[in-house]
């Protein structure tokens, strides 16, 4: 079952930022500066966190996974945008003003 998870993260070092950023792409979409979307099954949730150990220094950097739910489902709704929301969250990811 896919889940969807919200990713952020802070990296100290300018080469390791552009490697982290390299490898989330290949995992999710960026919603923001070091924020992320991912779909992931259990297995490309391990195979992401694998690549994070490999780039990161986490004696100096951190990432946030934060799981919110399977992705069929409620998940979308936990996810609110206050004003415009980024050209590339799902359409019906609208922006919502509250």
């Amino acid at each position: 079952m896919r889940h969807l998870y919200l990713v952020t993260y802070d990296v100290s070092d300018a080469k390791r930022l552009r490697k982290t950023f390299k490898t989330m792409k290949n995992f999710g979409t960026a919603l923001q500066y070091s924020v992320f979307r991912c779909e992931l099954d259990r297995m490309e949730r391990v195979r992401l966190i694998t690549r994070l150990h490999e780039v990161l220094d986490l004696n100096e950097d951190r990432v946030m996974l934060a799981d919110l739910g399977p992705a069929e489902g409620r998940a979308i709704e936990r996810v609110e945008w206050l004003g415009k929301a980024p050209a590339e969250a799902p359409a019906d990811e609208g922006a919502r003003i509250v």
